[in-house]
């Protein structure tokens, strides 16, 4: 394979800036390597390890791991790549977790493996960390296989797909283990640069290929076209619903393109993507899936299911083969698959229907329909460009990372030596709310005298003379920098109206009654949306079409245009009903439903922080290190607190719980608000010398005088008066807070927090 000039002078770049920190025989300096999305990375890495390995001037005693994030067999498409460079594995020797029975890895060897095959939260994580028979001492395979590697050369961490780290990172734990001399980050989208004096000092290093060069070379598109005006109104006498339009429109143009590559004589079948909302599994029983109306769509067009391919997590249809270039797939259907390190060529057109919950423009699947099928440029230049057809609008344009649910932990504390656990008496509710809108006559019943006692309002407050729901979709815009992509959008893009058609407005009508039940963030107003949802909606309908006299199609609008405001006043309305049907007919699960009593030991052995967390610098901590989360509400003021105990000699240690789950110390108590058992999980643990353990909660102005606060704090006094014989130490709690120059304990069995004489200095 013949390397592009710009890839070239990468490897070259790259290999001076290694050669440069690897002089300064330190450990742990970062390598950043940005390189845009069909520029060759894994190439130009394979180039750039085969010139280390040939270089007769640098023939230290080093081996590399190579650690690729995604599916769980991303590593496996890396390792090939690199197979395939170096001459089917002869210049340089390619293992995998197969190989680690060799118990080490060879000087100038590659380790490929996947992030999640050596978390040791999965169960490839519980196979190659935990210590087992296989090994000799007290690690599991993979950490015996670095050990006695570090015990006789050194290793290169290298991270492929970087950008991911913020959210699949690897732990940090795991880097000490590998305690690598260079850790070389291979993204198209760094999440941070190296500052320039780190670079000037060789403490790291960075290189860049420009998209520019990439573009230039032929590797990658020269732009990117979003719908036009022109081809809307081609299709608008069609009255297609609005996914039907995003589908036609992609059909169109992969007709025009695939004459194209005809008149080159070019045996190259495009390809059209279309990526699925990924937050609508909840709600397919309220909207049509998604995917049936696509299927369906190209079905109706005439397009056979040989030609569709699916790639779904529980579904992988016409997959085999699907990248080369006459491939006769026409369509594939995905949801989030192929956002990285996927490679498709042929891939031309894009179809992106938003997301529903939170819809914000992805830009990381953009990189799919980048690259060019021969990696040239042609002469009709509507093959040098790439063409996303979509529903989003300007307001959508949000550059979205990575998901922030489900974070895996980065960072990693352990229990300090010579501390022993406390057990103390808990409670957790495993109950799950299934509330209902029911019995249905009765809440049809409720919900109408509500609509009723706010007629006036309604008929005031409520557009009843709405004809359509304006919708507006992005058009007109020609980007020509993929990695400037969401700044030029927001400043080219137009945008057009598109009204939704009956189908659109109806579906949309479902979801919207779905997600304001969803919405609700008080308990009381809490029913399960998707068994609710067909309530709320058949009694609007009934009200609206009885009191108002309006037919039903003309009702959809209506309610839709208004669910669709931020102020909408039926909203408001709907709130109302839900709470007060709650209190009139007490529909909720038994309190003592779920609840289950248990022992919990305190504090646990380990525990994990993701990157939301940050380091905080203390000594009386029971971990060996503490983390903290970056911003919550009264961080301020439990940091503060933090302070005052590390300046306390009585203390032996401290420890700071979180708010949920079983394995952390819980009291319930009574929400005299809410009229519901609830869960109060005290802020910090505290052992000090003379045999004390203290439960505490700090409070801050309002939240020091709120209900909340009075019931969770005479809560835990009743909890301690009952338990105390339990337990060979004393057991003090309460609610603490600053009052200057002191933090002041309340721990009476009434809570007051105006009389002055409730609150004692604490610990004296």
């Amino acid at each position: 394979m013949i390397l592009m000039d710009f890839q070239k002078r990468a490897v070259d770049a790259l290999s001076k800036s290694f050669f440069d920190l690897w002089k300064t025989q330190n450990y742990h300096l970062p390598l950043v390597f940005k390189a845009p999305t069909g520029a060759g990375k894994t190439i130009m890495m394979a180039e750039f390890l085969r010139t280390l390995d040939g270089n007769y001037h640098f023939d230290d005693d080093k081996a590399y791991i190579w650690v690729s994030f995604g599916g769980d067999d991303s590593y496996m498409q890396s390792k090939d790549k690199l197979y395939t460079y170096f001459n089917n594995g002869t210049d340089m020797a390619l293992k995998d977790k197969n190989d680690l029975s060799s118990k080490e890895l060879s000087k100038n060897n590659i380790f490929f493996i996947n992030w999640s095959k050596i978390k040791s939260s999965t169960k490839d994580g519980r196979v190659l960390r935990k210590d087992c028979e296989l090994t000799g001492g007290d690690y599991g395979i993979f950490d015996e296989y670095i050990h006695n590697t570090k015990a006789k050369r050194d290793l290169v961490l290298i991270i492929d797909e970087a950008h991911t780290e913020t959210s699949t990172a690897l732990a940090g734990e795991v880097i000490e283990l590998i305690n690598p001399r260079i850790i070389i980050k291979v993204t198209a989208t760094p999440k941070s640069l190296p500052d320039i004096s780190d670079v000037t000092h060789h403490k790291a290093g960075f290189v860049e290929v420009l998209e520019e060069d990439v573009i230039e070379s032929g590797l990658i598109k020269k732009s990117l076209i979003i719908q036009t005006q022109e081809e809307i109104n081609a299709i608008e006498s069609h009255d297609l619903s609005e996914d039907e339009m995003m589908i036609e429109l992609a059909i169109q143009r992969r007709i025009e393109l695939k004459k194209q590559y005809e008149t080159l004589k070019l045996d190259i079948n495009p390809l059209v993507l279309i990526q699925l909302p990924s937050d609508m599994n909840e709600k397919e029983e309220v909207v049509a899936s998604k995917k049936m109306v696509v299927l369906s769509y190209l079905k109706k067009r005439g397009i056979l299911d040989e030609h569709i391919a699916i790639w779904l997590s529980g579904e992988k249809v016409n997959l085999d083969f699907i990248t080369i270039n006459n491939n006769e797939v026409n369509f594939m259907l995905f949801k989030v698959a192929p956002a990285t390190g996927w490679d498709c060529p042929r891939a031309s057109v894009l179809v992106m229907f938003r997301e529903i919950k939170s819809p914000s423009f992805h830009t990381q699947i953009i990189g799919r329909v980048k690259r060019m099928p021969e990696a040239i440029h042609y002469t009709t230049e509507e093959l040098n460009k790439a063409y996303i057809y979509t529903n989003y609008n300007k307001s959508h344009i949000r550059d979205i990372k990575e998901g922030v649910e489900n974070k895996i932990p980065l960072y990693f504390s352990k229990l300090r030596e010579n501390i022993e656990p406390i057990i103390l008496e808990s409670i957790y509710h495993n109950r799950v709310d299934f509330n209902t809108l029911s019995p249905e006559t009765m809440w049809q019943k409720y919900m109408l005298q509500t609509l009723d006692d706010n007629e006036q309002n309604i008929r005031h407050k409520i557009d009843l003379n709405v004809e359509a729901i304006p919708n507006k979709i992005v058009v007109n815009a020609t980007i020509n920098s993929f990695d400037g992509f969401m700044v030029q959008l927001k400043n080219k893009a137009n945008e057009t109206e598109f009204h939704f058609s009956r189908n659109d407005i109806e579906k949309l009508y479902n979801l919207l009654c779905f997600e304001e039940l969803e919405a609700q963030d008080r308990d009381i107003a809490k029913y399960n949306p998707s068994r609710s949802w067909s309530a709320l909606k058949k009694a609007l309908n009934v009200w609206f079409h009885k009191k108002l006299g309006i037919h039903r199609e003309k009702i959809y609008t209506i309610i839709v245009n208004d669910l669709l405001k931020e102020d909408s006043y039926l909203k408001q309305v709907i709130h109302k009903a839900l709470v007060g049907f709650r209190e009139e007919y007490s529909l909720k699960l038994k309190d003592t439903d779920g609840k289950e009593f248990l022992s919990v030991a305190l504090p646990q052995k380990e525990l994990g922080f993701t990157d939301d967390f940050e380091e905080l610098e203390v000594s009386k901590n029971v971990y060996n290190k503490f983390y903290s989360r970056k911003k919550y509400l009264g961080k301020e003021n439990e940091e503060q607190f933090i302070n005052f105990l590390e300046t306390q000699k009585n203390i032996v240690w401290w420890h700071k719980q979180t708010d949920s789950g079983k394995d952390n110390f819980a009291v319930e108590y009574f929400d005299t608000q809410e009229k519901k058992d609830r869960l109060f999980y005290p802020d910090f643990i505290i052992s000090t010398a003379d045999n004390k353990i203290y439960l505490v909660d700090t409070k801050k102005d309002a939240t020091a005088k709120s209900t909340e606060t009075k019931d969770k704090a005479q809560a835990l006094q009743k909890w301690i008066k009952a338990n105390q014989e339990k337990y060979d130490f004393k057991i003090i709690g309460g609610i603490v807070i600053f009052q200057h120059p002191n933090w002041m304990l309340n721990s009476k069995e009434i809570y007051s927090y105006e009389n002055s004489d409730e609150w004692d200095s604490l610990f004296e």
